[in-house]
């Protein structure tokens, strides 16, 4: 008995599946990579995002090359014998403020980056909805393994996108 309703539910769903996908007529797709690294609304974040990250960044490097001449000194035997002990400690304790540093610049940058991100996903979903009512789509998907490249309407999305920037 067990195994006729299982058969009967495997045939319903095949069957269901199939007049589901007979039912999709205009196919999409978009590559969301290429939105976020090609529209002007993805540059224009990424140029916000590194001047706002630019001066922490910098603090971050003079704190890495300020440790690299303390090791170089502390390896090339320059430093008294009386000294080194504490040169070694001073080494240490550099290292341990950089990688709380970074750290932080890193928790901060993505935190930000991802609040950006999500307006212009927000924007992007918008414009693929109007995209998708105005030309007819059935269904659009977004990031998959493989897609025919006749599937692919990145270019229409960005070229939208765009337009509203300007």
């Amino acid at each position: 008995m067990l195994k006729k309703i299982a058969f009967v539910f495997a045939i319903t769903t095949l069957f269901c599946g199939f007049t589901w996908a007979e039912s999709i007529q205009k196919l999409g797709f978009i590559d969301t990579s290429r939105v976020y690294q090609q529209s002007i609304q993805a540059q224009s974040i990424q140029k916000q995002l590194d001047k706002e990250f630019s001066s922490r960044q910098k603090k971050l490097q003079v704190m890495q090359n300020e440790g690299l001449k303390l090791k170089e000194a502390i390896e090339s035997g320059k430093i008294p014998s009386n000294q080194r002990e504490a040169k070694i400690k001073q080494m240490l304790e550099m290292d341990q403020r950089y990688k709380e540093a970074a750290a932080q610049l890193a928790e901060d940058y993505n935190l930000r980056r991802n609040e950006e991100f999500a307006s212009l996903q927000q924007n992007a979903n918008r414009v693929i909805v109007d995209l998708a009512r105005k030309e007819g789509y059935d269904l659009i998907i977004q990031d998959a393994i493989f897609v025919n490249s006749k599937f692919d309407i990145t270019d229409a999305v960005i070229k939208a996108l765009n337009a509203q920037k300007q």
